[in-house]
């Protein structure tokens, strides 16, 4: 149902509106006055583009990220615990600080008040690539609250990116951009790419072409910085350097790119692995906007099949549940497509979020000019002319500027995420704020061109991972623990000596044989914790679980860092990892497998990283601890009630995270109002996998204070080893505990991967 058109906007539109680029009369039939017989198949067609801007969205984060951490540096390991002062860890992170005048800052939102250090070259390359890494999460939520509210449950582990063994097959040496772009068929003149791309490509790609462009996860060199920039191309720019031949109707009379929807072809048995190739991002989102306007000659519409139960919408960005101090980050952004004010029988008020949304991603990054395209070609109905109103009010004259409303809130981001005087993570984005994703990688693409050269000093070289284990590098205390001593040791016993930390990243890559067999279980670390993530979002966007796996983003970040800093090498993403067999009980970390005397670490298809993406029972191992009762955030410091016991938990999404667990892993405090303290169930497991509370046997032979439960909880307490709880609790479950004395067996000695392996915080 659509709003009659209201005449005194159209009138102050006059100057805006430019009927050249109205849609020609015979495509507007094809759309409007459409047979009743494609409807089945338009319902399918629409829900597989749909499902192809969550792919497109979803593509870039490991891409990203993988580029992002190989980007060599350390960060300080740093909560509001306080249980780590003074350690550093593997890994760059985002920092606060400014930019030298005349190192690339021309678009540098100014940060007040301003941080005191100056930022490195890396730091500047990374705290970029971050702020757009984070949109794009923003971009994958947006499309996915669009794919939802149309009627698909998104998924984010299609076929078209990700194989059964949940390998990234997308990035296996290909030509291809999901769904927009084979390199192949790229034109040979470079003349025609957009001349911020062709100079470059002149200087620093000689002798080759876009055709020699490959899709791989790996360091962060020139070759990936202009990857990462082609696929932040805008629509125009897309269609030049395609080649000709492309654009013409082949032996089927349909062109291999830029296609125009709906598609007479499509069958509703059809998925998104049978798109065409769209040519750019901006022309996949004309298309999808092509089926919305579809109206049939029995007076229906597709919006009318496609709307109805009310979708699944996630705003992860702009609420926290449960936390009232949380402020909206993209308060210009609708963030949820489900808002009271919204009636679904008035097309033309969905029509206007939806195209805000399209907005904000296209705007900040790919796709720029899209949206003004699409209400141009509609710019007769009424949704386009106040969609065209709202545009041109906050239009800028730089292309690569993103509009306002769609910057983050700088007081929100210091708000959110607190610093002195600001935090690396604020800093980072609102630094970046106005640049589009376009901009930010043509910046990195220059620093990394004109830093890279060995002659610089170090905080004015660019440097990877990779480059640093080439010039034969060692770790050495002074990187892990810098001053003359280890606060953190002296305040915990329990956690390991800065000597072990460094004897144990040495050891993983000290002979050619060591460093593949890190780089093999780190690789396939990394692909459990994103599939852990992926299969974790699965389930939040189908309405199984409330809780947004966020941590889980900053955990795969820590595997795929950990794998560059110990062997210089992207983790392998593609091969996959091995499926975990049913009805099996894996476990948590070093010698605790309750089906066999197995003194080593778990498989590495059990590892992962957050809470809610393990999969079973007696895999939770990190100090969020949680109740035994579903509920609780992580990232919290705790959950209210008894406690779950890592390596002990009852049931996924009940016990922690992080396996195996970091031998710096310790127990924060929990909240004050907490009356429970720090108390944890313990559970028993029998052949069959059932659980059953079990009392705990106190090392010592006491007896803890008794709660009103039947079973004795077992206590621990703030700074505690993780790993020392969980043994604790696995020895009770698997009765190995002397019921005279209380004594358990001693643990496996630590293995190096734990120690390289950094907490969770």
């Amino acid at each position: 149902m659509n709003e009659p058109i209201n005449k005194d906007v159209l009138s102050g539109l006059k100057e805006i509106i430019k009927p050249e680029l109205r849609i020609s009369k015979q495509q507007e039939q094809e759309i409007k006055a459409r047979s009743v017989d494609y409807k089945a198949a338009d319902i399918s067609c629409v829900k597989a583009i749909a499902q192809a801007a969550i792919n497109v969205e979803l593509f870039t984060i490991p891409l990203y990220m993988t580029g992002l951490y190989s980007i060599y540096g350390m960060h300080q390991i740093g909560d509001n615990s306080g249980l780590y002062p003074g350690r550093w860890w593997p890994g760059l992170a985002a920092t606060a600080g400014t930019v030298p005048k005349g190192r690339f800052d021309e678009y540098d939102a100014v940060v007040k008040p301003t941080p005191t250090d100056v930022l490195t070259v890396n730091e500047q390359v990374f705290n970029g690539v971050y702020s757009v890494f984070v949109e794009e999460m923003l971009h994958l939520q947006l499309a996915s609250n669009m794919a939802s509210k149309i009627g698909l449950t998104p998924t984010f582990t299609s076929e078209a990116l990700i194989d059964k063994k949940y390998g990234w097959q997308c990035y296996n040496n290909q030509t291809m951009i999901p769904h927009i772009l084979d390199f192949k068929d790229c034109d040979s003149d470079l003349n025609k790419l957009s001349p911020e791309v062709r100079d470059y490509f002149k200087a620093h790609f000689k002798g080759e072409s876009l055709q020699d462009l490959r899709v791989n996860a790996t360091e962060l060199n020139k070759e990936q910085a202009l990857l990462f920039l082609l696929i932040e191309e805008t629509e125009e720019d897309a269609q030049k350097i395609i080649a000709p031949q492309y654009l013409k109707p082949g032996a089927d009379g349909r062109p291999k790119y830029f296609e125009n929807a709906p598609f007479d072809w499509w069958q509703p048995s059809y998925t998104e692995t049978n798109l065409p190739l769209f040519g750019s991002i901006g022309h996949m989102y004309l298309c999808y906007w092509n089926y919305l306007q579809i109206q049939y000659d029995d007076g229906t519409s597709l919006l009318d099949a496609l709307l109805g139960s009310t979708p699944v919408q996630r705003d992860y960005f702009n609420v926290r549940p449960g936390d009232d101090e949380y402020q909206a980050q993209f308060p210009g952004v609708d963030g949820s497509l489900n808002s009271p004010e919204l009636d679904d029988t008035r097309h033309d008020e969905l029509k206007v979020k939806l195209i805000n949304n399209i907005n904000a991603i296209t705007d900040q990054g790919e796709g720029q000019g899209v949206v003004e395209t699409i209400c141009q070609q509609w710019s007769h109905e009424a949704w386009a002319q106040k969609a065209l109103s709202t545009l041109f009010a906050q239009k800028t004259e730089d292309t690569h500027t993103v509009q306002e409303k769609y910057q983050p809130d700088e007081n929100a981001l210091k708000a959110d995420y607190p610093g002195d005087p600001v935090s690396g993570s604020a800093c980072a984005r609102i630094m970046n704020k106005r640049k589009d994703h376009f901009l930010i990688f043509k910046q990195t693409l220059e620093l990394i061109v004109k830093y890279s050269d060995p002659s610089y000093e170090d905080k004015e070289r660019y440097l990877t991972w990779k480059d640093w284990h080439a010039e034969g590098k060692r770790w050495n205390r002074e990187m892990l623990n810098p001053g003359t001593c280890d606060k953190a040791k002296e305040q915990h016993p329990d956690l390991p000596g800065v000597d072990e930390i460094v004897s144990a990243l040495n050891n993983l890559s000290r002979t050619e044989k060591s460093k593949m067999e890190t780089h093999l279980l780190f690789s396939q670390s990394a692909v459990g914790t994103i599939k852990g993530l992926t299969t974790a979002l699965d389930r939040y966007w189908s309405g199984k679980t409330d809780e947004f796996p966020g941590p889980a983003m900053g955990g795969s970040g820590d595997r795929v860092s950990i794998c560059w800093a110990t062997t210089g090498m992207a983790p392998d993403l593609v091969t996959g990892i091995a499926p975990q067999e049913d009805g099996v009980l894996y476990h948590a970390c070093q010698g605790m497998s309750y089906r066999s005397e197995d003194a080593g670490l778990p498989p590495a298809q059990v590892f992962h990283s957050c809470k809610g993406s393990n999969d079973c029972k007696a895999q939770g191992g990190c100090g969020f601890v949680h109740s035994t009762t579903p509920g609780g955030s992580c990232g919290a410091s705790g959950a209210k009630g008894i406690k779950s016991a890592p390596a002990d938990n009852k049931c996924n999404n009940l016990g922690g995270c992080a396996v195996p667990i970091s031998a710096s892993q310790l127990f924060p405090s929990l909240p004050a109002d907490d009356s429970d303290g720090y108390k944890m169930q313990l559970f028993s497991f029998d052949e069959y996998n059932n659980f059953t509370p079990i009392s705990y046997i106190t090392p010592d032979g006491g007896d803890p204070q008794q709660d009103c439960t039947d079973t004795t909880p077992m206590p621990y307490k703030e700074g505690d080893a993780v790993y020392k709880i969980a043994w604790q609790a696995y020895c009770n479950a698997n009765d190995l505990v002397n019921k005279q004395t209380g004594e358990i067996p001693a643990p496996p000695e630590v293995d190096d991967i734990r120690l390289a392996l950094p907490p969770s915080t």
